[in-house]
């Protein structure tokens, strides 16, 4: 069996479709031909690509093919899949600045047609989704950030955290933890402080390599998104960043573990 990784779709549903098929993982008619494989959907789904409805609902068959001749098919929980859930449960409630959680989402970079097109079904299924995955030797998040230290000290503790926040009323706290999402390259930078948090994660959750989306590769290194065709090792050789920026012009890619 092996382990297969797919960054931030962004709603491009064809790109979605021709790296499923280039990899083996899918026939011409996208039916599960990966066997015994495991195959991980970094995020996020939705938004800045109209067809992020489309991106989870193939994701969600695949997940019941898969099941059948001993594969995986699996998502983590990213932001935007919180930011349209917290839209479809408080669509027309008031944030603290007046503006509602729809046109907070909209400001967001949400899609109107993925609103128009998530249900009920959708919204269960994003509930499932854990944050925070250790994998073998390798600890999946979807964000480059430290928020997911607020939420619990043990990978358990976070995913409950994430569970009861998906469960919750509390607006408010909904957007902080929205908001908290907008950190980005929390493990890279110049100096030694992105690699420390990064062995700080790993340290408190397991796991020798850190990997994660949320960031595309062309804004983290500043290159041009058409040359981004494959998975971007550093701190030290710590963290591996799979976004490769789909919606930028990447042609995206399909990392092996």
């Amino acid at each position: 069996m092996s382990t297969y990784l797919i960054g931030d779709l962004h709603g491009h549903y064809r790109d979605y479709e021709r790296l499923l098929v280039s990899e083996g993982l899918c026939d011409e008619a996208l039916n599960w031909t990966g066997g015994t494989h495991r195959l991980w959907i970094m995020v996020d789904f939705f938004d800045r690509g109209a067809s992020g409805v489309r991106c989870m609902d193939l994701t969600m068959r695949l997940q019941e093919e898969a099941a059948e001749t001993g594969g995986e098919v699996n998502s983590l929980l990213g932001n935007h899949e919180l930011m349209i859930l917290c839209a479809f449960r408080f669509r027309d409630s008031k944030h603290t600045d007046g503006l509602s959680v729809y046109d907070h989402c909209l400001r967001w970079g949400g899609i109107e047609s993925d609103f128009e097109g998530f249900t009920d079904k959708h919204a269960d299924w994003i509930r499932t989704l854990p944050a925070m995955v250790l994998l073998e030797d390798t600890l999946m998040i979807h964000a480059d950030a430290m928020l997911y230290v607020d939420h619990g000290l043990t990978i358990d503790a976070v995913n409950e955290s994430f569970r009861a926040l998906m469960d919750s009323d509390d607006l408010p706290r909904w957007m902080s933890t929205l908001a908290s999402f907008g950190e980005h390259m929390a493990f890279s930078g110049l100096d030694l402080t992105g690699s420390k948090r990064a062995e700080q994660l790993l340290s408190l959750y397991g796991g020798n390599l850190l990997v994660h989306g949320h960031t595309p590769i062309p804004f983290a290194r500043q290159i041009d998104a058409e040359t981004v065709t494959e998975a971007w090792e550093y701190a030290g050789g710590r963290c591996l960043n799979v976004d490769g920026g789909m919606y930028m012009g990447s042609p995206g890619f399909v990392h092996k573990l």
